[in-house]
């Protein structure tokens, strides 16, 4: 991940931004840096762009923002007590995604989900429906097969 310093700024919220919050400021960000939308450079846009998808993905995980959090208190426990030696060996925080969490699906995915199973059923029965029409038989054994 190539994140800037602080997600939060990044994303022009608080620290104590709830979830809508976050969904807001990602939204707004997302359309004014889309790639296709700004008027900005197309490298600098995308760069920017990702950056922004990638706080918000961070943020928005309850187990990632907390452990965020926690990096982000201790990295300035060490800006603000640097001549302390014990400190030096902290280590940061991992921010991966656990394998096997996954989202669930917006109303718009599942709409097209539906669309889907509803096309390729209608082209079966209209398949089958114009093979009867035809006076066909409906052959279950491949003729290659013959």
């Amino acid at each position: 991940m190539t994140l800037s310093p602080n997600c939060y700024e990044l994303l022009g919220v608080s620290s104590s931004a709830n979830n809508a919050e976050l969904r807001k400021a990602f939204h707004q960000l997302s359309k004014q840096l889309h790639p296709d939308t700004t008027p900005l450079p197309s490298d600098e846009a995308t760069r920017q762009f990702q950056n922004v998808c990638e706080a918000y993905d961070l943020l928005s995980d309850p187990v990632l923002r907390a452990n965020y959090d926690l990096f982000l208190e201790k990295e300035n426990n060490l800006i603000s007590q640097k001549n302390e030696p014990y400190l030096n060996n902290i280590q940061s925080v991992q921010f991966s995604k656990s394998i096997g969490v996954r989202r669930s699906l917006s109303g718009g995915e599942l709409f097209s989900l539906l669309l889907l199973i509803t096309s390729i059923f209608l082209s079966l029965v209209l398949g089958v429906f114009i093979a009867f029409l035809r006076g066909g038989n409906l052959n279950f054994i491949p003729s290659w097969l013959m």
